[in-house]
């Protein structure tokens, strides 16, 4: 693999890694925490799109198919994390 392929997999894993400890921090300090759900939507897809990071960052291999997959991960749950009920309280 060239040097500068190389790179440009290691900043676009480096900027899932920085999304993903982002969408986890504002996740958890935004009104989320207050829903039944928040286990499901915050830090299972949080943590799972950092390890898929990581992995990017790591491997030579799929590291594009895994920034993709973490990426696409978060904006499936921004997107339809709204459709979930409302808490009671």
């Amino acid at each position: 693999m060239m040097r500068s392929q190389r790179q440009g997999n290691r900043y676009l894993a480096g900027l899932v890694i920085v999304f993903a400890l982002a969408f986890m921090a504002i996740g958890t300090l935004g009104p989320a925490h207050r829903s039944p759900y928040f286990l499901a939507i915050v830090p299972v897809p949080g943590l799972v799109a950092l390890f898929l990071g990581w992995r990017a960052w790591s491997s030579d291999k799929r590291s594009t198919a895994n920034s993709a997959a973490a990426l696409l991960l978060i904006l499936f749950v921004l997107l339809f994390s709204h459709l979930l009920p409302k808490s009671a309280a």
